[in-house]
């Protein structure tokens, strides 16, 4: 059966397309999402030094800062890009709470998948589920924003802690990486529904100044990459990529640098991205 859950459909289009963003709806009484490897996430904080072990081993070649960076940008990611896309595309969001939200890891230390118990949501006045009981109506996108981001917030406090406090990687920098992700989820949502790239840079650099809403914790150093690429039509010829708010230290035991890093070259930029996203690159690659 279907869920009527005023993000139901959202999380369906969401998992159809490849926006780097996996979400599951959990049922009101059942136990958790099934499968293995997930976590809730206010116990996440104490599952923090086997997390990253895990990733030092599995995926960074025994480097734990970039162990350390790589968590907090996958947690980041599945706690506020859902929310994000959701809250930019249709106008509703869900509540983040740490006892309703669950991340799963991967093998390999990745935490590749999120979860969330169908429970509160809020949505624009006017919305046609704005009178179904757990829904709460707001007045504008700026409150829609500011609600859904104090919840994530209050989901990735006590883990940006937890890994400050078991590693040399400060909770400055992790939220750096966090507020990577709202411009990351509705660049990719954007580019999906053929919308306006510029209006949702602007929205995304709105969400992520929502983190410092009770005290400072990012600078916001993101900055867009715009690329004309082969092959796209003719009346979006351009693509915009993002600049990260920070490295995650991938170069340190890889031989290449990725595409969105501060501190690559804008022409090594611009090369890898066009390998990666123009016709002919990818066909000869294939």
């Amino acid at each position: 059966m279907k869920s009527c859950h005023p993000l139901a459909g959202v999380v369906r289009w969401v998992n159809e397309r490849d926006l780097a963003i996996g979400v599951r709806l959990v049922a009101p009484a059942a136990p958790g999402p099934e499968g293995d490897g997930w976590i809730r996430a206010d116990r996440l904080p104490e599952r923090v030094p086997d997390l990253i072990a895990l990733l030092a081993e599995r995926s960074c070649s025994g480097h734990r800062t970039a162990a350390a960076a790589f968590l907090a940008i996958d947690v980041g990611r599945q706690v506020l890009c859902f929310a994000s896309v959701s809250a930019y595309l249709t106008g509703r969001a869900p509540q983040l709470a740490a006892d309703r939200f669950w991340v799963r890891h991967d093998e390999n230390g990745r935490v590749v998948e999120a979860a969330f118990r169908q429970g509160a949501a809020a949505v624009l006045a006017g919305d046609p589920m704005s009178a179904r009981p757990g829904v709460l109506p707001v007045r504008g996108d700026r409150e829609l924003d500011e609600w859904f981001v104090a919840g994530a917030v209050a989901v990735l406090e006590p883990v940006v802690e937890a890994v400050r406090a078991h590693t040399r990687f400060g909770a400055r920098a992790q939220w750096d990486r966090i507020s990577d992700a709202p411009f990351e989820a509705l660049l990719r949502g954007a580019e999906e529904v053929g919308a306006d790239q510029a209006g949702a840079w602007r929205r995304a650099h709105r969400i992520a100044s929502c983190l410092n809403r009770d005290r400072k914790r990012v600078e916001l150093r993101q900055r867009p990459f715009p690329l004309a690429l082969a092959g796209r039509p003719g009346h979006r010829p351009e693509r915009t990529f993002l600049v990260r708010a920070g490295c995650c230290f991938y170069y340190r035991f890889a031989d290449t640098m990725c595409a969105g890093c501060p501190i690559n070259d804008d022409d090594s930029r611009e090369q890898a991205l066009r390998a990666a996203h123009e016709p002919t690159a990818l066909a000869a690659r294939d």
